[in-house]
């Protein structure tokens, strides 16, 4: 009877490895066609000619990136077709905009933000400055927006005119920082969450500890948020010459007052404050925009444009090919900061190394612009990719380290040697400053009647079980390698910076700075954009911007194939109906924050402000 049995359980095992295989193949097979039909659609579209006179529009979509420009067709097919991959990479806008300034077929350029879903400040400044450029040259910039939230208005305030509908409102709330704190469910779901931290500041993980935001911590966040606040309302003041700075406090500050003077009119008291210059529906807009640059042939109702992902199809684009054999590496490195080898919205410690070692080998690159944009992560994996530039370094090799919208904590450690550290005024940086994390659950496995026994051959045996008990010893050698960690990154900062460890020390303590607070501290060097690092790199070695290039690593067709089938249950959701994808979004992990987190000490370098939006 027991080999019957043994028998019918072998049938159902191999019947279940069957449909779990055919799960898989089905799925995948799903998958392929679904990018085949999306190629076959690509590869169908023909591309627009720019007629002798238009307008450029600008419509960027999904989240604005540091990533560089796609040159991978199936790459390009994703980030296009699928809404759940979209994402507008920041140089492909500014490459955009700089060669319709000079071009004498373009004389007006038509900013349209509604679909941008993340853009920071540094970004819009960055974008400001090329739209800035672009008026110059005595063209005209127009923004259109049925509803401006405050992101996409400081984007509009670069315009010569800004038309709003009248459904429509102007968002200005000011900048914040708000968390959720959870030591009181944690200790209601008897979890013990054992945290190791040095440095004051250093408040990543408060909310697992605190049921409110540390006094030190609030001291910080009031000091960067203040600064970025004030430079936000010094652009709209300067984008809008006719509103003071009486005029726009007041708007922000009473708005509910100036709402209810305009009976509930959210358009009405835009205009009247001087934040907008026209109330104008769709249809409206489009006449008046047609008026100006004429009327599309293909569509009477319309004026006439060129889509900026058409235009820039057609224009040379910076940094994807050297002038000559003599060239400025540029490598992008961007997300968390992690061991291995990751996807490219994360920062493999090996994969980073390797295009640094490529940089060091290649007798052809004379200097390396490192362009960061990351809150940090894994100290050891910060610490790797450190060696590999001060390898670079004493190559004779200039690195220059160019700081987006975030270089902080594990990012700011790979930073500290760079020859030069430019970062904007609007960057977050700083947060020297590491913890380690260990929770575990043997309180909360108690209550349900689950209890973690067995043995081991010595005391440490099976310490990184999270269902035992963190023992005093464990805990005491953690807060041991958290201290060493701290001292270390002080040390790496006093070293590269060229100041004493007593000076870091000042403003270290896991504190976050603004790219301007950062200079007045000696932290970085100089304030400007990633033109300014590249054009410093080019100086020093004696070479052209132009003979700049995307240091990248190549993939294989496995690696492209296995990023795709990874992302496939982003791309399936995506096309789920909205109210079926809201759901699947709120189960969905993110892709920050401390579950992406790994170290083989369990000590991180990290800010935790991946998720902060303007």
């Amino acid at each position: 009877m027991r080999s019957f049995f043994k028998f019918i359980s072998a049938i159902f095992r191999f019947l279940w490895r069957i449909l779990s295989f055919s799960r898989v193949v089905v799925a995948n097979l799903v998958f392929i066609l679904l990018i085949v039909i999306l190629a076959a659609s690509w590869m169908g579209q023909e591309v627009k000619v720019l007629p002798s006179r238009a307008a450029l529009l600008l419509k960027p979509t999904g989240t604005i990136t540091e990533a560089a420009p796609l040159t991978d067709p199936w790459r390009k097919i994703l980030r296009q077709e699928l809404e759940e991959l979209q994402e507008s990479p920041l140089q492909d806008i500014i490459d955009v905009i700089e060669a319709a300034a000079y071009d004498p077929r373009i004389p007006l350029l038509i900013l349209d933000s509604s679909r941008i879903e993340r853009i920071s400040l540094s970004q819009i400044m960055t974008i400001g400055k090329a739209l800035q450029q672009f008026r110059a040259r005595g063209k005209k910039v127009v923004a259109t927006g049925d509803h401006f939230p405050q992101s996409h208005y400081l984007l509009a305030s670069y315009a010569n005119e800004i038309i709003l509908n009248p459904i429509g409102g102007v968002e200005l709330k000011g900048f914040a920082r708000h968390r959720l704190y959870g030591r009181q469910a944690l200790k209601k779901l008897k979890i013990n969450f054992h945290l190791f931290r040095a440095g004051d500041y250093k408040s990543a993980l408060e909310p697992f500890i605190r049921d409110n935001m540390s006094t030190a911590a609030r001291e910080a966040n009031q000091s960067w948020l203040n600064d970025l606040w004030q430079t936000a309302k010094a652009r709209i003041l300067a984008g809008r010459p006719k509103l003071t700075a009486k005029k726009l406090n007041d708007y922000i500050n009473n708005y509910d007052h100036n709402l209810a003077a305009h009976k509930g009119n959210a358009a009405n008291t835009a205009l009247a404050a001087g934040l907008v210059d026209r109330l104008l529906s769709r249809p409206q807009w489009r006449r008046y925009l047609a008026s100006r640059i004429g009327y599309d042939e293909e569509d009477v109702e319309d004026f006439k444009k060129i889509d900026w992902n058409d235009y820039g199809q057609q224009i040379k684009k910076s940094y994807l090919k050297a002038r000559t054999f003599e060239k400025i590496a540029l490598i992008i490195a961007r997300g968390n900061i992690l061991p291995g080898r990751q996807p490219d919205y994360r920062i493999g410690a090996e994969d980073l190394s390797l295009l640094l070692r490529k940089a060091r080998i290649d007798p052809g690159i004379k200097a390396v612009v490192l362009r960061i944009d990351s809150g940090g992560g894994s100290m050891t994996a910060s610490e790797i990719i450190r060696q590999e530039i001060l390898q670079l370094k004493e190559s004779g090799k200039p690195v220059i380290v160019s700081m987006g919208r975030l270089a902080a904590s594990g990012a700011y450690w790979i930073s500290a040697d760079a020859d030069e550290i430019w970062a904007e005024p609007t960057t977050l940086t700083g947060s020297i400053g590491v913890f380690g994390a260990w929770p575990t659950f043997e309180k909360s496995l108690d209550a349900i009647g689950i209890h973690s026994d067995g043995i081991g051959t010595t005391p440490w045996a099976g310490s990184r079980n999270p269902s035992r008990p963190l023992l005093p010893a464990q805990a005491r050698a953690l807060q041991l390698g958290v201290d060493q960690g701290y001292q270390r990154f002080l040390e790496i900062v006093a070293g590269g910076r060229r100041l004493s460890t007593a000076e870091i020390k000042q403003v270290a303590a896991g504190r976050v700075w603004s790219g301007r607070q950062a200079k007045e501290l000696g932290l970085i060097d100089h304030l400007g954009d990633l033109a300014d690092a590249v054009t410093a790199a080019a100086g020093r070695v004696g070479l052209e911007v132009a003979d700049t290039f995307y240091l990248q690593n190549e993939k294989s067709a496995a690696d492209l194939i296995g990023e795709l089938l990874s992302s496939k249950n982003h791309t399936l959701i995506s096309l789920l109906p909205k109210s079926y994808r809201i759901l699947a979004d709120n189960l969905h992990i993110p892709k920050t924050g401390l579950l992406q987190l790994e170290d083989p000490q369990n000590i991180y370098a990290h800010s935790l402000l991946d998720d902060l939006i303007y």
